[in-house]
C-alpha cells in the first residue's frame, strides 16, 4: 500500500491537512484522537511546521541564486563575482582647483629659480570635504602631466604701473578622499596562496598602491616615492591570470615634459580587490610559488629551464615572508562629496618645496599658497544599491566586456573606477551612426546637474576606447534636466486635519519623483503615484493632477520637454496619453524645488 503526501502543499496549513488526512486514513486505531490539545495533534503540528520551514528555507535558498529575485547583497555580488563583473563602492567627486603663488620678478618675467614644486596627495579642502591631487605640480612647467597648458600668469602692479611679483597658477585635476597607509608584517604563515587582507574602512575608494619593503622593524612610513617604484610595487590587475601591464617607461626620454613614455611589461607580483557585502575592500594577491630551492646538483641553466615548469606564476606569486606590506588606499567618496564652484579654498597638507637661492623668499613662497575651485566639484556618488548590481550583473553578462549594444555602453561606463569619477546617470543612444552618451551629476545640495568637467568626459571616452567597436564613434555630452512642478486637487474627509492631509501628499509626490529612483531616459508613469495618494489617510479621492514644465528664470533647466503642452502659456505637460511623462534617453525629470513646486488643494 503506498502512502503519499502532496508535494504542491508547502504551506504550514495545507502540510498539517495533509497529514490528519493520511493519518485517518492508513492509523484509524492507532491515533484516534486529533483534538487540538492531544498528543496526536502535537506531532502533526511538529511535522507540519517542519515542513512549512524546509519549504520556506528552499524557496529562499533557491531565489538567492536567481538574479532577478535574490534580496541579499552576498548573494548578488557572489554572482558578479561568477561573471567577472568588478562592482565599485562609494565613489568619489572630482574637481579642478587653481593652485596660486606669489612670485618675485625677474626682467620682464617671474623668476623660474622660485618655482615651487607640490608633490602628488597634496590635500585641499572645503565645507568639510578633503580632495587630493593627482600628480605633481611643477610650477616651471606650463604644461600639466597629460601635455594640457595649465598656467596662467598675473602681473600685480602698483598704483604708478609698476610690476611688484607676479601670481602663477596651475589648474589641476583633484579627487575627493583622504589617502591612508595600512602596514602589515608578512611572516611565514602568510605565506599561503591567495592571501587575502580587509582593510579596517568601510568606505575604500580605491587601492593607489601597494608596495613591499625587506625587513621587519621599520618605525617610519614609507615615502611618495616608494611608493611609485616599480621594484617594489604590487599591480593591480582586473583578474589574476592578467600577466601584462602598461608602465612608464623610465629608460626612454620624452619630446613632452606633460607625456610620459610607456611600455608593457609581464608582472607577477599582481593583486585584485573586491567589495564585500558589509562595504569593506578585501585585497587578494597571487597564489604561485618561485621555489627552486630543492633542486640541486644541476647547472643554474638547467635549474632554471625545470623552475619554468614547475613554478606557477601564471595567478601571481605570493606574499614573501619577512617582509613588510604597506598598502596605500583613499577613503571618502559618496553623493555628499559633490560641492558647488569656489567652496575649495584651504590647503590642509602639502609636500612643497622652493629650491631659489634665498631662504626667506623661498618661505614666503610657501606661505602665499591659495586655491579654489572655479567649477564644482561633481561626480560623486554613494556605493550601488541591490537593484542596481543586479542590473549591471545583467547587462555585464551579455556584453563580456565589448560594447556591442547601447546596454553595453551603460554597463561598461558603471564599472568605471571611482578614482576617474562617476556621472550620477548615464543615457545611451544612437544617432545618425553615432554613440551619444548623455550624462548628468549631482551637486552639492543633491539636485541634478549637467555641468559635467571635461575631465570626466575624456575620462569615459578614454575608459570606453578599449571596449568599443572598431567602428563606432563615441560622443560624450551634458543630459539635459527637465523641472516639474505639480499641482494636486484631492477630495478629503472631515475627520482628518486638511494640514495634514496635505504634508502627507507633498511627500508622497516628492518620494515617488525621488531622482535616486528613475533612471534617464525612463518613461514616468503618473497611474501608481495617483492611487498611492488616493490611499493616503484622509484622502477620498484626486480630482486633477497638473504637471508643468518650469524653465529659466535662473533656477531652473532652460531645456524643455519635447512632448506636447495642453497649455503652452503655463507650459503645462499634456499627460492624457495614458498619464505618462514620456522620457528620452539624454533627458531626465526632477523636481527641484519640493517644498514650493509640489502645491495641493483641498476640497
Amino acid at each position: 500500500m503506498s502512502k503519499q503526501l502532496a508535494y504542491s502543499n508547502r504551506s504550514y496549513a495545507a502540510v498539517r491537512a495533509d497529514l490528519i488526512n493520511l493519518v485517518r486514513q492508513y492509523y484509524p486505531d492507532v491515533l484516534t484522537d486529533l483534538n487540538d490539545s492531544s498528543v496526536g495533534s502535537m506531532l502533526i503540528d511538529l511535522n507540519a511546521a517542519v515542513g512549512d520551514m524546509l519549504s520556506y528555507n528552499t524557496d529562499m535558498a533557491f531565489q538567492e541564486t536567481q538574479i532577478d529575485y535574490a534580496q541579499r547583497k552576498n548573494s548578488v555580488l557572489s554572482m558578479a563575482r561568477t561573471f567577472g563583473l568588478k562592482i565599485p563602492g562609494y565613489r568619489p567627486s572630482i574637481s579642478m582647483v587653481d593652485f596660486s603663488v606669489t612670485l618675485p620678478v625677474d626682467g620682464d618675467s617671474f623668476d623660474l629659480e622660485y618655482a615651487p614644486l607640490i608633490r602628488l596627495g597634496c590635500q585641499v579642502s572645503g565645507s568639510g570635504k578633503v580632495f587630493e591631487t593627482v600628480n605633481d605640480i611643477d610650477f616651471a612647467n606650463p604644461f600639466n602631466s597629460e601635455g594640457i597648458p595649465n598656467r596662467t600668469i598675473i602681473p600685480n602692479k602698483d598704483s604708478n604701473g609698476r610690476i611688484l611679483n607676479y601670481t602663477i597658477a596651475k589648474r589641476e585635476i583633484v579627487i575627493n578622499g583622504t589617502t591612508k597607509i595600512y602596514s602589515k608584517t608578512i611572516n611565514t604563515g602568510d605565506v599561503v596562496p591567495f592571501y587575502n587582507i580587509t582593510l579596517p574602512d568601510d568606505n575604500v575608494l580605491s587601492v593607489t598602491s601597494i608596495i613591499a619593503k625587506q625587513g621587519v622593524n621599520y618605525t617610519t612610513q614609507p615615502s611618495i616615492d616608494d611608493f611609485l617604484n616599480p621594484d617594489l610595487r604590487y599591480y593591480e590587475v582586473d583578474a589574476l591570470a592578467d600577466d601584462t601591464m602598461f608602465v612608464e617607461d623610465y629608460d626612454l626620454s620624452t619630446d613632452n615634459s606633460g607625456i610620459s613614455p610607456g611600455k608593457w611589461i609581464r608582472i607577477t607580483k599582481k593583486f585584485i580587490r573586491e567589495y564585500t557585502d558589509k562595504g569593506f575592500m578585501k585585497v587578494i594577491f597571487g597564489g604561485g610559488v618561485n621555489n627552486i630551492d630543492n633542486i640541486d646538483g644541476l647547472s643554474d641553466s638547467l635549474g632554471k629551464r625545470i623552475g619554468d615548469f614547475i613554478n606557477n606564476l601564471s595567478l601571481g606569486e605570493t606574499l614573501t615572508p619577512n617582509t613588510t606590506l604597506y598598502i596605500q588606499y583613499r577613503v571618502g567618496g559618496g553623493s555628499a562629496s559633490n560641492l558647488g564652484p569656489n567652496t575649495i579654498t584651504s590647503v590642509t597638507n602639502k609636500e612643497m618645496s622652493v629650491n631659489g637661492p634665498d631662504t626667506t623668499v623661498n618661505n614666503s613662497i610657501i606661505q602665499s599658497l591659495s586655491v579654489n575651485n572655479p567649477i564644482p566639484a561633481i561626480g560623486g556618488a554613494n556605493e550601488p544599491s541591490i537593484d542596481e548590481i543586479r542590473n549591471m550583473v545583467r547587462y555585464n553578462f551579455s556584453s563580456q566586456n565589448r560594447a556591442v549594444t547601447l546596454k553595453d555602453y551603460l554597463s561598461i561606463i558603471k564599472k568605471m573606477p571611482g578614482e576617474f569619477g562617476v556621472p550620477f546617470r548615464v543615457g545611451t543612444a544612437e544617432n545618425q551612426n553615432k554613440i551619444e552618451i548623455s550624462i548628468l551629476g549631482l551637486d552639492n545640495g543633491g539636485k541634478l546637474t549637467n555641468e559635467s568637467t571635461n575631465t570626466l568626459k575624456n575620462n569615459i571616452s578614454n575608459y570606453l576606447a578599449d571596449y568599443r567597436m572598431v567602428n563606432d564613434y563615441v560622443v560624450i555630452k551634458n543630459g539635459k534636466i527637465l523641472n516639474l512642478e505639480f499641482q494636486i486637487d484631492v477630495l478629503v474627509t472631515k475627520e482628518y486635519p486638511q494640514s495634514q492631509v496635505m504634508s502627507s501628499v507633498i511627500n508622497a509626490v516628492r518620494s515617488y519623483m525621488n531622482i535616486n529612483k528613475w533612471e534617464m531616459g525612463e518613461n514616468i508613469y503618473i497611474g501608481p503615484l495617483v492611487e498611492t495618494v488616493n490611499n493616503l489617510g484622509g484622502v477620498v479621492n484626486v480630482i486633477d493632477i497638473r504637471i508643468y514644465n518650469k524653465v529659466g528664470n535662473g533656477l531652473y533647466s532652460v531645456n524643455e520637454t519635447n512632448q506636447k503642452y495642453s497649455d503652452s502659456t503655463t507650459k503645462q505637460i499634456d499627460i492624457s496619453d495614458n498619464y505618462t511623462l514620456y522620457g528620452e534617453p539624454d533627458t531626465m525629470y526632477e523636481i527641484k524645488y519640493p517644498s514650493t513646486d509640489i502645491k495641493v488643494r483641498v476640497k
